[in-house]
């Protein structure tokens, strides 16, 4: 995987979180291999852009990105933390994000709602984490054992209220045993997206008709066709990135029927044409990183005052805190 040149994670020895603190003038675009980064502002405004958006992430707003090509940017600099989390870990469900897709944007910029019960529950955490790295030393006997506590309700609640299937759905009754068997027809995909792929295989896999398959596709996700091509189309995103392959044999390593194809799932999907995305990401990839990494001690106070409107946000109800 292309990782940002000299990009600097702060492992927690002995866990799989990683915590760093910098302030951001610019992050190349890159994308990580069985990791999940979370990028939280704590002062000022910094840009997030994936997938041709881009998204304001002001204090306590934060953004969740998984297999996706992104890079930061900020005209004035932001002090930012970076949450990271390996997922090769032989614990509980770590591992079995790696062939899944998530999306957390908790930010106004949203086109989906934003500061949600979940989107305060996640924040809270994450400001629980840095609350918790101030005030505590890591020679302290359950130093590690309490952020494994920390990590493994951060990965919780991302695996069971953040999948793309909620994303997408605007149908808040989606059953746990509906959220796995999706699950499984994702990761199908993801491991088979470079081939033919079939309702009625998928319909199979989870043991229902072709029918009713459909139908849950439509009810709780995006389609079956729109889940394959969003797949095909992510593919498309990294082969742009790191090879020189022409668009039409892009396609044809994606299992597009065609480059016209393409063009139109990729556009639809990244809201710009396949070259377009090349040539700009390509771009920025050529820059350095501008960045100064910050001791978690010298954020102390944006660090408590987004602990104070956490507060206040949850308890007393007061949204416009982080609008």
């Amino acid at each position: 995987m292309y990782e940002s040149k000299n990009e600097t994670i702060r492992w927690i020895e002995g866990t799989a979180l990683g915590v760093t603190m910098r302030n951001i003038n610019f992050i190349m675009p890159h994308a990580h291999e069985k990791m999940i980064e979370i990028t939280m502002c704590l002062e000022g405004c910094v840009t997030f852009s994936y997938c041709f958006e881009e998204f304001q992430l002001r204090a306590g707003e934060f953004i969740l990105v998984d297999r996706d090509t992104h890079y930061l940017y900020s005209e004035n600099g932001a002090l930012c933390a970076s949450f990271y989390i390996d997922l090769e870990q032989d614990r509980g469900i770590y591992r079995e994000f790696i062939d899944q897709m998530f999306v957390c944007e908790g930010t106004a910029d949203s086109e989906v709602p934003y500061n949600t019960a979940d989107h305060k529950k996640l924040r809270g955490i994450l400001l629980a984490i840095l609350e918790y790295l101030l005030k505590y030393d890591r020679e302290e006997r359950r130093f590690i054992e309490d952020i494994w506590k920390a990590t493994d309700k951060l990965m919780d609640l991302i695996y069971y209220r953040f999948d793309i299937c909620q994303w997408s759905s605007r149908d808040n009754d989606m059953t746990e045993k509906t959220l796995l068997r999706l699950k499984k027809i994702v990761e199908y995909m993801l491991q088979h997206c470079s081939e033919t792929v079939t309702l009625r295989q998928v319909a199979d896999l989870a043991g229902v008709t072709e029918g009713y398959m459909s139908s849950m596709l439509s009810r709780y996700a995006i389609g079956f066709n729109n889940i394959l091509t969003y797949i095909r189309s992510w593919k498309a995103e990294r082969m742009l990135l790191t090879t020189d392959m022409s668009i039409a044999e892009i396609s044809a390593e994606c299992h597009f029927s065609s480059p016209k194809y393409m063009y139109a799932a990729f556009e639809f999907w990244y809201k710009c044409k396949p070259n377009e995305f090349r040539r700009k990401y390509r771009n920025e990839m050529k820059k350095d990183n501008v960045e100064t990494l910050v001791e978690i001690r010298d954020a102390q106070s944006q660090i408590d005052g987004l602990v104070k409107k956490q507060l206040i946000s949850m308890y007393i109800e007061r949204e416009e805190l982080y609008d």
